[in-house]
């Protein structure tokens, strides 16, 4: 019984220290300060392709789409894993057949708005995009 504590407890400790070291060393991390970035809508079925440019002092890129979420007409859902653009330029997604794919300086991202750090002089484009 003894025996099955203790490994629990190790568990449990190398869990932590793992996540701490995420956290520590490999978690995107944003930039303090004032920044100006670009932000691209584009979907092309409504005709619509606007460019917007914000200064912003958020630091990752879901906070700056929640600041100017009238603005941009963006509508945002919260799932476990993070959160996901249904909607921008107030045009709804739809879920079985498209998404809101986004790029930064023109590259796809690598990771979710969530962990996407805002950077001075970004550009970040979302453009509507079907399922292949």
């Amino acid at each position: 019984m003894k025996k099955k504590i203790l490994v629990i407890l190790a568990v449990i400790a190398a869990a932590a220290l793992l996540f701490t070291g995420y956290q520590m060393f490999l978690a995107p991390k944003g930039t303090e300060g004032s920044k100006e970035v670009t932000v691209q809508i584009v979907v092309e079925k409504e005709n619509i392709d606007e460019t917007f440019h914000f200064r912003t002092d958020d630091e990752f890129l879901t906070d700056l789409l929640k600041e100017q979420q009238e603005k941009l007409g963006v509508t945002l859902q919260s799932f476990d894993f993070g959160t996901m653009i249904i909607g921008m330029m107030n045009y709804t997604a739809d879920s079985n057949s498209e998404y809101f794919h986004f790029q930064v300086n023109g590259e796809d991202a690598m990771v979710g708005t969530d962990d996407t750090p805002i950077q001075d002089g970004d550009t970040y484009k979302f453009i509507l995009t079907p399922f292949s």
